[in-house]
């Protein structure tokens, strides 16, 4: 019997060793202001898209006041949209090269929302008496921009520019 008591009285100081450090330890805490990657998610698709797009130069009228009032005429692959409910803007392709052209209130900063350095730059005229600045890069990145009484106009292309085609852009857009 005495055997037994040896083995039990071990056994139960564990036991009490075991309980007593198991109902010391700390609550695990819970982080304050984290923020997962659900969170995030949500967070970026709950943002609305400033661009809407448009079947029409019609309906780009209709939804900001006014639109391009002439293109160019050998373009293709054309998409209107809208931007912030105050800029017009038209993708298409002309001669295999993408453009971007963009009308908006004259107030805007920046109507091409490109924020690329240029390399090489001039400003000319055209025949209506407009002064237009163009800017291209060795890469073949090209931005056109004007601006009238009424309005402020940019033309983009992300690659293949040439000066001539351009210009000949511009002087197609109003």
């Amino acid at each position: 019997m005495k055997s037994k008591k040896i083995l039990i009285v071990p056994l139960v100081l564990v036991s009490l060793t075991v309980f007593t450090f198991s109902g010391c330890s700390k609550p695990a805490e819970k982080p304050a202001d984290t923020t997962t990657d659900d969170t995030k998610t949500e967070n970026v698709e709950s943002m609305p898209n400033p661009v809407v797009e448009r079947t029409s130069s019609e309906e780009v009228s209709a939804a900001i006041g006014f639109t391009f009032e002439s293109l160019p005429a050998d373009i293709t692959d054309v998409k209107y949209s809208t931007i912030s409910n105050n800029l017009a803007q038209v993708t298409f392709t002309s001669n295999g090269v993408n453009y971007t052209a963009r009308k908006a209130d004259p107030n805007i900063d920046n109507v091409s929302g490109v924020y690329t350095a240029f390399k090489n730059g001039e400003t000319r005229t055209t025949a209506s008496g407009t002064a237009v600045i163009f800017q291209s890069n060795d890469d073949g990145m090209g931005l056109a921009t004007w601006k009238t009484d009424n309005f402020i106009y940019s033309v983009y292309c992300e690659s293949g520019f040439d000066a001539a085609a351009m210009e000949a852009i511009v002087n197609s857009i109003s």
